[in-house]
């Protein structure tokens, strides 16, 4: 028998994320969403999953695509009879194009929506945040509605071309809402503005119960509290450090009498302890909880910070005692005036100061040989002596107020059943970072390095498609993890045990899955993998609710 070899397809992951996406009828739903052109040989859905398989497989968006598609297997990872040739760059961009015309924004959020309700997901609190990503080239549009990709600040501070993300998803960290917005939006006005949206997806998704809306420091404004509560939800954030009612509860948490909760943790095992004390207060009009949280664990900057007054007054104050040994009074009168002087201006956080006046009596200097025999004439002098020691207690307890921070919150303290005490209300803000892992997917060189299109309405389609590759990571992540055990974890790299996976982890155990394409006598194609898979691999296949069959 003449068995050819035909071709060797690197397939590796990317079978499992067409297959999830797939299941999850995003395909059908796209090309109901963005009808088929008949005068096209693609589909938009064709076009959306090349981008999406090809951002995964680690390539720039959108350069040489045609190219991928002829190395991987696209009849079994798209749609069978799909020439690679078809994805070329002027059939992606009039599908990118019709995207947009459709409302890029409304497509995604109906794809979002529809994953929601295929997973079952929770829509009880939702974390919210934005980010900016960088970008290079010089787009043009005549459209004064397009997206505006600006010049700006990004959050390290450094002036560059970028468009913005917005995004809110649950506590799996799934998206729900997603937007691809101006380069120089500020969050105070993108946390009012999309309440309402995510209020109006919400009904969409036949889900008109109150919900949770967690954000950081930017959305504790008057607009975003009433935003809040028109879209019938409840907010957490970060109290910001200059309002006058957190100033007032962090003042009052240094007071002796105050009740503060025994020292818990929220993570399993190597967590900050933390204890917390509530106090209520009223901001604009709003009644709000506050909850000043003690961690053990202190922030980086602020500890960096700490450490860098700590240095710089332990270098004034030897510079100080320098100062005033050089320069002695001649009668004490003058000294103890500048010692009561000394003794008002120094304000030590970490040192112990103790300042005397010391008498000195020393030989009087005089011009020309001494006679002989002479006794030699000797002067008193009165200088300021400081003796300076490190005050461990005062930096133990500068430390501890540096960890502490202010949550506002409008949660009732019971809510649907639950008692949503200062604890349950500090875990659901440390959900947040949940939503900046998402940020770490968006910025991976490896999924979304450079963007080349020539467009503005291209950047923005481009940017909502990695918001939907998102999507999809986060749910074969989740799906993975409800199967995957402490007691029956994953083998990683270097015989590493994963308990919790992450997408990349669960790629790399699929990085060398090669798919063979055999041509029998007959013409037939057959496909064949080019090696058993492993247990670890069988077991992911088997969860998911998958098989070979994905790959052959």
């Amino acid at each position: 028998m003449n068995v050819q070899v035909k071709k060797v397809y690197r397939n590796s992951y990317l079978n499992i994320i067409s297959a999830l996406f797939k299941k999850l009828g995003l395909p059908q739903l796209i090309d109901h969403l963005v009808p088929v052109d008949p005068q096209c040989q693609t589909r938009v859905s064709d076009a959306v999953q090349a981008i999406i398989y090809n951002l995964f497989d680690g390539r720039q968006a959108l350069v040489h695509l045609e190219h991928w598609a002829q190395e991987v297997d696209c009849e079994k990872l798209i749609r069978p009879d799909l020439h690679p040739s078809w994805l070329n760059d002027d059939a992606l961009a009039r599908h990118l194009d019709r995207l947009y015309e459709a409302d890029i924004h409304k497509v995604i959020s109906t794809c979002l929506i529809h994953i929601y309700r295929k997973e079952g997901l929770s829509l009880r609190a939702f974390h919210a945040d934005t980010t900016d990503k960088t970008v290079y080239g010089a787009y043009e549009s005549a459209s004064l509605e397009a997206l505006q990709i600006t010049h700006g600040y990004n959050r390290h501070h450094r002036w560059q071309k970028q468009i913005g993300f917005g995004l809110i998803g649950n506590e799996d960290g799934i998206p729900f809402y997603g937007d691809v917005h101006d380069g120089n939006l500020p969050d105070k006005t993108w946390n009012p503005e999309v309440l309402s949206r995510v209020h109006e997806q919400l009904k969409q998704a036949k889900m008109e119960d109150e919900w949770i809306y967690v954000a950081d420091s930017a959305a504790m404004t008057k607009d975003t509290l009433a935003q809040t509560k028109a879209a019938n939800a409840f907010l957490i954030t970060r109290g910001p450090s200059s309002l006058r009612i957190v100033k007032r509860a962090l003042a009052e948490a240094d007071s002796p009498h105050i009740p503060w909760s025994e020292p818990f943790t929220l993570a399993e095992r190597n967590g900050a302890t933390y204890r917390v004390w509530e106090t209520a207060a009223t901001y604009e009009g709003h009644p709000v909880r506050l909850i000043v949280v003690e961690s053990s664990a202190l922030d980086q900057r602020k500890g960096k910070t700490l450490e860098k007054e700590r240095v710089k007054e332990a270098e004034l104050l030897r510079e100080e005692q320098v100062r005033w040994e050089r320069h002695p009074f001649s009668c004490r009168e003058d000294a103890e005036q500048a010692l009561t002087s000394l003794k008002a201006s120094l304000r030590p956080r970490f040192h112990r100061v103790e300042a005397a006046v010391e008498e000195i009596v020393r030989p009087k200097k005089r011009r020309g040989r001494p006679k002989k025999g002479a006794e030699p004439e000797t002067e008193t002098l009165y200088t300021l002596r400081l003796n300076v020691e490190f005050d461990q207690q005062a930096w133990e307890q500068a430390r501890r107020k540096a960890s502490r921070f202010v949550l506002v919150t409008t949660v009732p303290k019971e809510w649907k059943g639950q008692p949503m005490d200062a604890q349950e209300i500090l875990k659901l803000y440390k959900g947040q970072i949940s939503v900046e892992m998402n940020f770490a997917f968006l910025k991976d060189p490896f999924f979304t390095d450079e963007i080349y299109v020539k467009k503005p309405e291209r950047v923005a389609v481009l940017g909502y498609l990695f918001l939907l590759a998102l999507a999809i990571y986060r749910v074969l992540q989740r799906r993975v993890r409800q199967f995957i055990t402490p007691e029956h974890p994953l083998k990683g790299a270097g015989g590493r045990k994963l308990t919790r996976p992450t997408g990349q982890a669960i790629f790399q155990l699929f990085q060398y899955v090669n798919v063979v394409l055999f041509q029998l006598p007959d013409g037939r194609i057959q496909r064949a993998l080019d090696r058993s898979l492993n247990p670890d691999q069988r077991r992911i296949l088997q969860g998911l609710g998958m098989d070979e069959s994905i790959y052959v």
